[in-house]
């Protein structure tokens, strides 16, 4: 026999009140298989049902016992003195109760607990990384990149920006021909078998070893637009967030600037990586924009890229070539020689 069977239409007496300032009344309780129903001594009339899982006792040791139809109850009590109707609600309570987990559950419970906590942990600076990139204005992102250039002399006490005038400036011009006003492009030296890498903010940077072997602008046209073909694909600004970390990120989102040096050697870091190999028809339906022959790059290209090279000299021109060079040699020279002082 169950305790709900064994006290099924028990009756006793006892003390209601609906409220904390209602008076108190007598009532007589029965037990339900699952409710409590109160109800007025003289009229039989019913004033209350409550559900017993819910129940109550407010009072421990001590009779009469008082009892709430659950934790949120607003003032209304039951008091009884009728041990057996007690001990019914007691055990009828125990019952009903939700039992407490095993060993085992917990264990489960906690594993799963720790499984989510590694998952956060994961996932939640991968989410924090994206959503802060996509909302940092160009002109934050040429910050930060140029902030990640900077660094990389601080890392690196040979490392140096190239910086000659004349240079300069005939880079620029190719730079302007090949990607657009609104790039950049910067020369290192001092970086061993560094060729090419992006940072954010549209920002390519060659090593002077890559101008050095190059032997004309068509041949570096096909590198940055390789390089450039890639920052479309894979946005620099989420690995430089990654370097920084997430309190860094953070702090992107929440003032709008990076912690001072939070990405001092994410630039060496970045230029230890070998390039991309680019997709042959869209590198080179880049070049034929410009008008120029993919045959000057695909001679650079490096041992194991010679698949590449293969597919760039198989397809077919997309547009006419004009036959212009994009520099003229001495403007090629004055590049090649961007990091003399």
């Amino acid at each position: 026999m169950t305790a709900l069977e064994k006290y099924a239409r028990l009756e006793g007496p006892g003390v209601w009140r609906a409220g904390a300032d209602a008076q108190r009344r007598d009532v007589v309780v029965s037990l339900g298989e699952s409710s409590l129903m109160i109800a007025d001594t003289r009229s039989g009339q019913a004033l209350s049902h409550w559900s017993l899982p819910a129940v109550q006792r407010l009072t421990r040791g001590t009779r009469p016992a008082v009892y709430a139809p659950s934790i949120e109850s607003e003032g209304e009590t039951l008091e009884i003195d009728d041990a057996l109707l007690i001990e019914a609600l007691e055990t009828i309570h125990s019952a009903l109760a939700p039992r407490p987990p095993t060993r085992w559950l917990r264990l489960g419970m906690i594993g799963a607990v720790a499984v989510l906590a590694v998952a956060a942990a994961l996932w939640v600076p991968g989410v924090l990384v994206e959503r802060t990139a996509a909302i940092v204005p160009p002109a934050m992102r040429a910050q930060i990149g140029r902030e990640a250039l900077d660094g990389m002399t601080l890392s690196a006490a040979s490392a140096r920006l190239c910086a000659n005038p004349e240079g300069r400036q005939a880079l620029a011009t190719l730079r302007t021909r090949v990607l657009g006003a609104d790039w950049r492009v910067s020369v290192v030296s001092g970086v061993p078998g560094f060729e090419i890498a992006s940072l954010p903010g549209r920002q390519i940077v060659l090593g002077d070893d890559l101008v050095s072997r190059l032997d004309s602008g068509e041949a570096l046209a096909g590198w940055l637009a390789a390089e450039a073909l890639d920052i479309e694909a894979h946005d620099p600004l989420i690995e430089a967030l990654h370097y920084a970390g997430t309190r860094a990120t953070v702090t992107l989102l929440v003032t709008g600037t990076l912690a001072e040096d939070a990405l001092r050697g994410y630039a060496l870091q970045r230029f230890a990586r070998p390039p991309a190999m680019p997709e042959a028809e869209a590198l080179g339906g880049w070049l034929d924009g410009l008008g120029v022959s993919s045959t000057a790059y695909a001679l650079s290209l490096p041992d194991g890229w010679q698949e590449l090279a293969q597919r760039l000299a198989d397809r077919t021109a997309t547009a006419p070539r004009t036959g212009e060079r994009l520099l003229s040699d001495g403007e090629w020279l004055t590049v090649q020689g961007i990091c003399a002082n």
